[in-house]
């Protein structure tokens, strides 16, 4: 039956999307499982000794919140529910209580072994509903029992780890303005016997989750949150958590992310873990329910599904008469100039730009000169530098002279542009509360360089995804998803005008080959997001490889910003190494 399944899971993919992405589908998925083998040892590594877990059992918080644990029941088969409720009954944090509401029917199996717990456990809700509701019904009956401070939202055949809810507990005692909550997660199999797939986590990623419902499980949420949020609704049965989760988000005051692995869920035949594809119905709502909150946020944009199941690209309206200073600070020759306008000049939505060159070298400004007055229909404009200041500190006293909306700083080795680079660019610049937009930027080996960064990374700081190959999608495929990040790479940055102005420009006080990541911290500062859209396609040529050097220091960089240095990434994952750019899960022995 396994192989059958995943027999109609690969004719569906290629009858979509083609033998040769199947192919990296499958490599990728190898790989991954090749970087996590030994994962089942470190997860029983991790978990708390017995002897850390009866202190748990006998600890007391300032505050003990009553946690509603919510499952909706629908024939749930034995095994399994028996699974799940000893998984809730036995968590070391005892101030809980379980509500089922169970929808199935004619059918009473389910109510037959819940009757042994009710028995045995007050802390046990049972309602039999008249009729099957459907998933999010069905939710909203068990939600409608809750008594609890919070509620945690729990599916009937997985799993919670025994200290589940006291890390739950634990972080709204430090952090008594949370509202919302999640973890991390990961799959387990059919037997319940091994662990897979984890899934560990950014903090809270606003454009991550408008991609795709990363949040998912353990979700808990503050009761009068959800009086905001609403119930679950119907309409978006199949991908009712992902609505349920965005109209939160909407209306959180403080979303809090515990970086442990806290929730199995379970792979089996008809679960959306095992065959994403098996349930069609349930993407086409979650593309709804993405829909539903940008209009909800007054957002104008559209969404369009993406190859992997269950993740979504949005594409935000741009203006695309407003004027964009492309900069250009690392210009070789008119060689290089030639090629680059070629690529940029494909554009044909956006035609208000001017490139300006920021020149230093006397003996190649002359060619590069000439290359400019044989070509006056392009609109280029020459700042020298002569002065002791280089190049950054003479745009940034520059910048407020300029006429543009817009500035973008491109390497200027880009000879190839993909569909609309320009147009996304705008469209997430334009956005309100957005700072610095970034995109991808491959080598001609076809291989990614630069975009995103994360803070610790081989260094102070590093590019996110470097060295995978084009057509591959990296961790959940993160790579070719549009989130947040602290900073993302000044070879393809754009940032509006006056918010390079209000924060200051490029710092004097820091190392050049840092000024970018500097700028999209002080643009964050002013409580921006600095946005990765991998939408935004650029292809460098003549790069040659060099020898890896040992991650270099930035000592000026490193002072300004040490605070936020010693804390680990938020957009990132503490349980993940920063050796490299593999995902590699921190703690397992190197491999690939």
């Amino acid at each position: 039956m396994k192989n059958v399944n995943y027999a109609k899971r690969g004719y569906h993919y290629v009858k979509n999307y083609g033998v040769t992405q199947l192919g990296r589908k499958v490599q990728e998925r190898l790989y991954r499982s090749s970087l996590e083998k030994g994962y089942q040892s470190w997860v029983e590594g991790v978990r708390p000794a017995d002897s850390e877990k009866e202190l748990q059992r006998e600890h007391l918080f300032s505050s003990m919140p009553l946690i509603s644990v919510v499952v909706p029941l629908y024939r749930t088969p034995e095994k399994f529910l028996r699974e799940m409720i000893e998984s809730v009954l036995t968590q070391t944090y005892r101030n809980l209580e379980l509500c089922l509401a169970d929808g199935s029917g004619e059918e009473d199996s389910v109510g037959t072994v819940v009757a042994e717990y009710l028995d045995r456990d007050s802390r046990i809700r049972y309602e039999k509903l008249p009729d099957n509701l459907g998933i999010s019904g069905n939710t909203n009956a068990a939600i409608a029992m809750a008594e609890g401070d919070y509620l945690a939202l729990l599916d009937h055949d997985d799993l919670l780890e025994e200290h589940a809810l006291f890390e739950v507990a634990k972080w709204i005692a430090e952090h008594p303005d949370t509202d919302m909550l999640y973890t991390d997660e990961d799959k387990v199999t059919f037997d319940s016997q091994t662990c897979f797939q984890p899934h560990f986590k950014p903090d809270f990623n606003l454009d991550l989750l408008r991609s795709n419902n990363y949040i998912c499980h353990l979700l808990v949420v503050k009761r009068e949150l959800l009086a905001k949020a609403g119930p679950y609704q119907g309409e978006f049965d199949g991908a009712q958590d992902y609505d349920f989760i965005l109209r939160c988000a909407e209306q959180s005051t403080r979303i809090g992310h515990i970086p442990r692995i806290l929730y199995h869920w379970r792979c089996h035949e008809s679960s959306t873990a095992a065959s994403p594809e098996s349930k069609a119905y349930a993407y086409a709502a979650g593309q709804r329910a993405v829909e539903a909150h940008l209009k909800r946020q007054g957002v104008r944009a559209s969404v369009e599904p993406m190859s992997n199941p269950g993740f979504y690209r949005v594409n935000y309206e741009a203006d695309t008469d407003a004027k964009v200073h492309i900069v250009l600070l690392d210009l070789s020759g008119p060689a290089e100039l030639k090629r680059f306008l070629k690529a940029v000049r494909k554009d044909q939505n956006c035609r208000n730009m001017e490139i300006l060159l920021l020149l230093d070298a006397p003996e190649k400004n002359k060619f590069i000169l000439n290359f400019i007055k044989e070509h006056r229909q392009i609109p280029i404009k020459v700042v020298y530098c002569t002065s002791a200041c280089n190049k950054f500190v003479t745009f940034s006293r520059l910048a407020e002279k300029l006429d543009s909306e817009y500035l973008l700083f491109m390497e200027s080795r880009i000879e190839k542009t993909g569909r609309n680079w320009l147009e996304i660019f705008l469209g997430n610049a334009q956005r309100t509360g957005v700072g610095a937009v970034g995109g991808r930027v491959y080598d001609n080996g076809r291989k990614l360089r630069y975009g995103a960064k994360i803070l610790g990374l081989n260094g102070p700081a590093g590019d996110a995804f470097a060295g995978l190959p084009c057509g591959y999608t990296g961790y959940f495929h993160k790579a070719v998803l549009q989130q947040n990040f602290h900073a993302v790479s000044g070879k393809a940055m754009m940032v509006k005008r006056e918010h390079f102005l209000k924060a200051g420009g490029f710092s004097e006080d820091v190392e050049d080959r840092m000024k970018d990541v500097d700028l999209c911290l002080k643009l964050e500062g002013l409580g921006l997001l600095n946005v990765y859209d991998p939408g935004i396609v650029l292809i460098e040529q003549r790069y040659r490889t060099r020898r890896k050097k040992n991650a270099r220091r930035a000592a000026a960089f490193e002072r300004k910003w040490k605070e936020l240095l010693q804390e680990p990434d938020r957009y990132y994952n503490q349980n993940l190494s920063l050796e490299d750019t593999k995902c590699r899960i921190r703690g397992l022995c190197r491999r690939g």
